[in-house]
């Protein structure tokens, strides 16, 4: 009787940890699963590019293709199994009308939620440019089982046009849905999954080629690093690839106790095909300063060299227009005086950069942002200029959906005038936020480019750190360089908003001004609470910069106390836990903006000074994440409402002097036609050469196929 007790209660406990397991598991696969109801937006630029004459035309059309052309090599840096899945889905698609397919599914056993499920899984991929989400960095699986997906792939005329399908779409297979732990976010080493790094690379390797590289004055913006399987003459090999259409022309040399191999040809048909758009651009481009930059980017795609595509910045930064912001660019040197560092923690001399907002045509990569500011060279940056571009028709790209966590009159003043504190807040983050500050250098000559009697602005004693030569803001703060600059320029944002003539200047004054200034701190701190779901608990680690970034502002608030920001724990009206957050409008200027200005003049100093100790330190403090921030992450999960995905417009030419715009129906089919339409038959060759060219360098990804 004891043992039969016994063996009911094992039995039990095991059937027990069996459902916890299930639920886990379907838990966790929720979160990688795009769901069904995922807005489609239009990048709608009809109107803009009806009014470009001919030549203007055409000179988009072909800077579109090559953005387009060279975005392809993007696929083949997110996931060993990211080029290949493209392949498949194109050649499925191109061959076969989505009805059709949907028909073969439907009679394989597929439910009309599954198909969906597909069509939404693989417009997402196109989306984020792989099966890694481009905000976030987690992976995205299919709502449908792989053995259904098989079926399909199986079934299609795809197959029979291209014999070789089901030998690409073998090898990805078993990928496809897999979460195992490393696979679930990017990351390099054994943190993630990566294909900058061949899988055998370890942190001590990285930590080697940085020496390298810093020692050779090479960085590695266009690169990747592999390291060979054997050993030559008891020596590891290392190889770091430089993206090229041309391949010849390498070097190597030993290193320490290794040999490293500087190669070109990384991408090359990719890169040769970008490089033939960008010369075809030439024949349109208005004035000798675009032909100079396309020449400068062709020499870059085509040799690798970074050089080229520096230089090709800096005609780009002098290619200016009118601005929409004029003023705020014209104040911009005024405006700086207001930041809480003081003037010599500010550039020697302040760059006015075009300032301009436009609707895009075309925006190849992993995410469209709602504004830019490049070029991202320092030396450039600090020394020549940058620009600024706010993105119109991405702002402007809004699905309504119910807002999270706010009540009513909140929800209601989001919806009327998100995009209005939206404008503002891009303007300030990257103008004055990405566009300021200095680093503190030392010269080649051993001079300093800043005044040593200068004093830290944190305790007044002598600067004690700074950038020696070959040293960059990235290489010194590493991964923590991206969240940290998009906090600074987020804060800096925050800060800004508060001031009248600020905000006059976008077109805002009185009670609509502080009303637009209260739904931007209202966003962007409530963003903050909300980029918990983009937390990796099980890995302590944070996916997306701007997601951390505004997590850390959202700290420094509630740190301020006051009852300025409140995050309250409710029970919502479905009877599941929900979260009440208020922000009290009348505590901006006296408890929110001093303790926001307080933390931006820390994160400016140690960025000044290249003390990376202590700003990791500083930076890491406010970004961590304990057990009362991991309930609110669960409700946010639980409640969180999927991120829009963008269908783009096509341009293709109608005879030698006309191009026209292709618009797609704000579906997940108009999506998938886009991208279907946008490449042709020898683009996917190209991709799929370039990908089995380097499956070798992760033979645990493919080695069972």
């Amino acid at each position: 009787m004891l043992k039969t007790r016994h063996l009911f209660k094992v039995t039990s406990s095991i059937f027990s940890s069996f459902k916890r397991t299930l639920t886990m598991s379907a838990e966790l696969r929720s979160l990688h699963v795009l769901p069904n109801e995922t807005p489609v937006c239009s990048l709608d630029c009809k109107t803009a590019f009806e009014t470009l004459t001919e030549k203007e035309r055409l000179y988009a059309h072909h800077l579109s293709k090559a953005s387009y052309d060279g975005s392809l090599a993007v696929f083949l840096q997110v996931s060993p199994e990211a080029a290949g899945l493209f392949v498949v889905f194109h050649r499925l698609f191109a061959t076969e009308s989505v009805e059709s397919l949907k028909k073969k599914a439907l009679g394989n056993g597929w439910t009309e939620e599954e198909f969906a499920a597909f069509l939404v899984y693989v417009a997402g991929f196109y989306n984020n440019s792989g099966n890694y989400k481009g905000f976030g960095d987690s992976k995205i699986v299919p709502g449908v089982s792989t053995e259904k997906i098989t079926s399909l792939v199986t079934a299609s005329d795809a197959v029979s046009k291209y014999p070789e399908l089901l030998s690409t779409y073998h090898a990805i297979e078993q990928l496809i849905c897999s979460l195992q732990q490393r696979e679930l976010q990017l990351g390099f080493c054994q943190s993630g999954i990566t294909t900058y790094h061949c899988e055998s690379v370890t942190k001590e390797d990285a930590q080697f080629i940085d020496r390298f590289c810093k020692e050779h004055n090479i960085e590695t913006w266009n690169t990747r690093l592999f390291k060979d399987t054997e050993k030559r003459n008891g020596k590891t090999v290392f190889r770091i690839v430089n993206a090229s259409s041309i391949t010849e022309g390498w070097r190597e040399e030993e290193f320490e106790e290794a040999i490293v191999v500087v190669e070109r040809g990384d991408y090359s048909p990719l890169m040769a095909r970008a490089a033939e758009s960008l010369r075809k651009a030439k024949d349109f481009a208005a004035n000798d300063n675009q032909v100079q930059m396309l020449d400068k980017y062709v020499n870059h795609f085509t040799t690798g060299d970074l050089n080229d595509h520096k230089d090709g910045s800096r005609f780009w930064i002098k290619d200016q227009n009118p601005a929409k912001f004029k003023v705020l660019v014209d104040r911009a040197e005024e405006l700086l005086e207001r930041m809480p560092w003081g003037k010599a923690y500010e550039k020697d001399r302040f760059l006015k950069p075009d300032f301009t907002a436009l609707d895009v045509i075309s925006f190849a990569g992993s995410g469209i942002p709602a504004g830019i500011n490049i070029p991202n060279y320092d030396e450039i940056r600090q020394n020549e200029g940058f620009k600024n571009v706010s993105l119109s028709n991405v702002i402007s790209a809004t699905p309504k959906q119910k807002m999270n966590f706010l009540d009513e009159g909140d929800e209601d003043l989001m919806f009327k005038y998100h995009k209005d504190s939206f404008e503002v807040q891009v303007g300030l983050h990257e103008l004055l936020g990405h566009g300021s500050g200095k680093l503190f250098q030392r010269n080649a000559d051993g001079t300093f480019n800043f005044d040593q009697d200068t004093t830290n602005i944190l305790d007044g004693e002598k600067i004690t750190t700074w950038y020696e030569q070959g040293e960059t803001w990235g290489s010194k703060f590493g991964a923590l360089s991206g969240p940290y600059e998009e906090c600074r320029a987020e804060a800096v944002g925050y800060v800004l908003c508060c001031d009248e003539d600020i905000l006059k200047i976008f077109g805002y004054e009185g009670e609509l001004g502080q009303t637009v200034k209260y739904v931007n701190w209202l966003s962007e701190i409530r963003a903050g609470l909300m980029a918990l779901e983009f937390y990796n608990a099980d890995l302590q680690k944070w996916g997306q910069a701007h997601c951390y970034a505004r997590y850390v502002l959202t700290q420094v608030c509630l740190e301020a106390g006051q009852e300025f920001v409140t995050i309250e724990e409710v029970t919502g009206e479905d009877g599941k836990p929900d979260l009440k957050f208020k922000l009290d409008q009348n505590k901006i200027d006296s408890v929110g903006k001093p303790a926001v200005r307080e933390f931006l003049k820390k994160l400016q100093h140690y960025k000044t000074t290249g003390d990376a100790a202590g700003g990791t330190a500083l930076f890491e403090g406010y970004g961590k994440v304990t057990e009362k921030e991991l309930v609110w992450r669960n409700i946010c999960i639980t409640r969180r409402k999927p991120r829009r995905l963008f269908v783009q417009a096509n341009t293709r030419l109608n005879g030698e002097k006309n191009a026209e715009l292709v618009t797609y129906p704000e579906t997940f089919e108009g999506i998938i036609a886009s991208f279907v339409e946008r490449y042709d038959s020898a683009a996917i060759d190209d991709l799929e050469l370039c990908w089995k060219e380097q499956k070798k360098w992760w033979p645990t990804a493919f080695g069972k196929h």
